[in-house]
């Protein structure tokens, strides 16, 4: 599981199985975290897109791939091996392969900073602040390819490292093919192999004889790159905005406290990030007061940390995901900068070691799991961080479709997952009104319940909801079904 450890000739036995206990009991934290509960959640629209994808037939993944998810076929295949046939508890079919990659990459993440850092009390850190890290747990419970992007990008991260110390040319082998697998499974992964060329690159102007090795990884990006241009489906247009949701500053935030602490991601996906950021005012003071401790350890300790390469792959990954949000107008989205929310747990980790001022880092490291770990009891029992409950909706549909005929959803694609659930009801099913337009609709028809999501994402939502009342009549609000608005005709 750690082979530098093991190898290490300096550590004595004790020290080394003492390490190894260690680095065990995290990584089983994590797994409990990342399979606890793992179905408690219903399935959300590009959960629903994935399993969807997933089981057609084997001739149409990849055009279907491209087309709607805008992704090569990698992850939808894998997702049909693991999730067979059955629907019975499909939520945890779905998710259980993204639960078992987030839980593996923690060891992972233990071996790649130990060979940056030599450090086995620095390794150990990143392990525990990853495996407790909100963001990655929420991506480690949903049926999308981010985890496994993850968890090959850190043993691209490996190899490289074990491939450059030891030169033996297995590690390379492993190197290359863990790259193409993260970039085949997600776009983003080519951080990974991009950084380790930027790295190789700079290791060669001081050393000639790495020369022929950058040969390899040379080669390696540009295989790389080849596999992104098997996929030129461009974002679909209704996703284009001016602004993003989730700008620079906020992903730090939520790199420190995930969706599950401060602002909901509904309330996001609802009110914008000011608007939600303006709801939790302590929570995000907290926040902000951790992120200011770790920035002023870095500072302290910057002429150490600035070269190091959790600097440099933090800075490489969303530097690169805001870039092509700029050329693109594609929503900066955090999910895009995952790589670097391995770079950002590493850096937090590196600072536990610098000289004076290690009090700082102490305390900031110490914020930064206090709210982890809060962050993850809320996203277990508190209503307010769920998903949207599409589920919960298409229960309510059928308990009520006695006086329900029809139903409208907007914004229109997250009606996909209600109509998931509403698979066995096709009665129910049939009452479906499409809305006018994808992200609003006009009165007539008038649909016996209005379901509202995601505001942000809605033209006009209140004068939406005017409109419908005006031409509705009596009408009774239910706001009970987490990440809906129901408007219900009496």
């Amino acid at each position: 599981m750690l082979p530098a450890m093991i190898w290490a000739p300096a550590a004595s036995a004790h020290r080394r199985n003492l390490t190894l206990a260690v680095a065990l009991l995290i990584t089983l934290a994590g797994f409990a975290l990342r399979f606890y509960r793992l179905s408690n959640q219903s399935l959300w629209t590009d959960e629903v897109s994935s399993i969807t994808t997933a089981r057609l037939p084997l001739s149409q993944i990849t055009e279907h791939s491209a087309a709607v998810n805008n992704s090569l076929p990698t992850y939808f295949l894998l997702l049909r091996a693991a999730m067979g046939k059955s629907n019975e508890d499909i939520e945890f079919r779905a998710r259980w392969l993204s639960a078992l990659a987030g839980a593996l990459s923690v060891p992972l993440l233990i071996g790649v900073v130990y060979l940056w850092r030599r450090r086995c009390s620095a390794a150990l850190l990143a392990g525990l602040l990853l495996a407790i890290n909100p963001l990655h747990l929420w991506y480690s419970q949903e049926a999308r390819a981010y985890a496994l992007m993850l968890l090959f990008g850190l043993l691209t991260l490996l190899a490289y490292e074990l491939a450059r110390q030891s030169r033996r040319p297995g590690w390379w082998g492993l190197y290359f093919l863990s790259a193409l697998a993260a970039v085949a499974l997600h776009k983003t992964g080519l951080v990974f192999p991009a950084a380790c060329a930027l790295w190789h690159g700079w290791e060669v102007r001081r050393e000639k004889r790495r020369l022929r090795e950058l040969t390899v990884v040379a080669v390696t990006l540009a295989a790389v790159f080849g596999v992104l241009l098997l996929k030129s489906h461009p974002p679909p247009p209704e996703y284009g905005r001016p602004s993003s949701i989730l700008e620079i500053g906020y992903t730090f935030m939520t790199f420190v406290g995930g969706y599950s602490f401060g602002p909901s991601l509904t309330e996001i996906q609802s009110q914008g990030a000011l608007g939600a950021v303006s709801r939790h005012r302590v929570q995000v003071g907290e926040l902000g007061a951790v992120l200011l401790l770790l920035g002023l350890a870095y500072a302290f300790q910057w002429r150490r940390l600035v070269r190091g390469k959790e600097t440099g792959l933090l800075v490489l990954s969303v530097g690169l995901v805001a870039l092509a949000a700029l050329i693109s107008s594609f929503p900066y989205n955090i999910r895009y900068t995952l790589p670097a929310l391995v770079a950002f747990v590493a850096l937090a980790a590196a600072l536990e070691h610098g000289a004076g001022r290690r009090r700082v880092a102490c305390l900031a490291i110490a914020g930064m799991l206090l709210v982890g770990a809060w962050a993850d009891v809320q996203w277990f029992n508190c209503a307010a961080y769920r998903k949207g409950d599409s589920r919960a909706v298409a229960q309510w549909l059928v308990a009520h479709q006695a006086q329900v005929k029809s139903w409208t959803v907007l914004p229109d694609y997250l009606g996909d997952s209600i109509e998931w659930y509403l698979q066995p009801y096709p009665k129910v099913l049939a009452g479906k009104e499409p809305p006018a337009h994808a992200q609003t609709t006009s009165f007539p028809p008038v649909p016996d319940v209005l379901i509202l999501g995601r505001r942000h994402h809605i033209k006009d939502p209140d004068k939406l909801i005017a409109a419908y009342c005006a031409r509705a009549g009596a009408v009774r609000t239910n706001l009970s079904l987490a990440g809906f608005e129901l408007y219900v005709r009496e």
